[in-house]
């Protein structure tokens, strides 16, 4: 056996010596051999609260100005709402206590301020127009609603479309009290498309929500023209999607 063989033999034997009958705990205290092994060190798990839910920030409503007003002799409510350019109910609804029919004088009003939304002349509808931009898709690189699959058809101030003749009351002129000038009015369905409102037609242009028709629903838009031989030959042109630029009022 060689000499490095033997030493390494004496120092295992000399560690069984030490060791044999006694076991030593993770902390260093000795434990008889025959008792139960030292208890192994206790796991303390912490449980954390849950995270606070993020707090919602608070909505701001938009509400109308309100002023007060001192009710004059000879005034009514329809004059009151006049001069602030309200609607009557609007008054109601901020002076529920109030007799429609029997005003006081002097006696203080709650008046919200302009709360009626006014049609655009012509010149601010076109205004809109000019301000649009086409993207490279052929779509305008901002709208408010994509109305797809429209069907296009075309009128004039002729009696087959409109029912009428020079002279007749209302010959020419739209439902919005306007009369129909090519390039600018167009008939839709208000309860889709709202009167008033700013459309983008490709291949035909800006157009404005002016006129309505006893056959113009749904998805169904009216192209006005001068020329009745041009509005015969214009046809039905289906599944043209439309782009609402701008919404209406939605008032006649």
């Amino acid at each position: 056996m060689q000499p490095r063989s033997i030493g390494m033999t004496l120092l295992f034997a000399a560690t069984l010596l030490l060791t044999s009958g006694h076991l030593t705990d993770s902390v260093g205290n000795v434990a008889q051999e025959g008792l139960l092994p030292p208890t192994p060190p206790v796991s303390r798990s912490v449980t954390l609260p849950p995270p606070a839910a993020p707090q919602a920030q608070p909505t701001k409503a938009i509400t109308a100005e309100i002023t007060s007003y001192r009710v004059q002799a000879g005034d009514t409510l329809f004059d009151i709402a006049a001069k602030h350019d309200t609607r009557i109910e609007d008054i109601v609804k901020h002076n529920p206590s109030i007799d429609p029919a029997q005003l006081s004088i002097g006696q203080q009003l709650q008046v919200p301020v302009k709360t009626i939304k006014h049609p655009k002349s012509r010149d601010e509808l076109a205004d809109v127009g000019e301000r649009m931009v086409l993207s490279q898709t052929g779509e305008p690189s901002r709208y408010l609603r994509k109305i797809q699959g429209c069907t296009l058809t075309a009128y004039t101030n002729a009696f087959e479309s409109t029912g009428k003749h020079p002279g007749d009351p209302g010959y020419g002129v739209t439902a919005s009290g306007r009369i129909a000038k090519e390039g600018l009015t167009i008939a839709v369905d208000p309860e889709l498309i709202p009167m008033h409102s700013v459309v983008y037609i490709p291949g035909i242009g800006v157009r404005y929500a002016e006129d309505t028709g006893g056959a113009v629903k749904g998805r169904h838009i009216d192209v006005f023209y001068n020329d009745d031989e041009y509005a015969r030959h214009f046809g039905v042109k289906q599944a043209v999607d439309i782009y609402i630029l701008e919404e209406g009022t939605g008032e006649s």
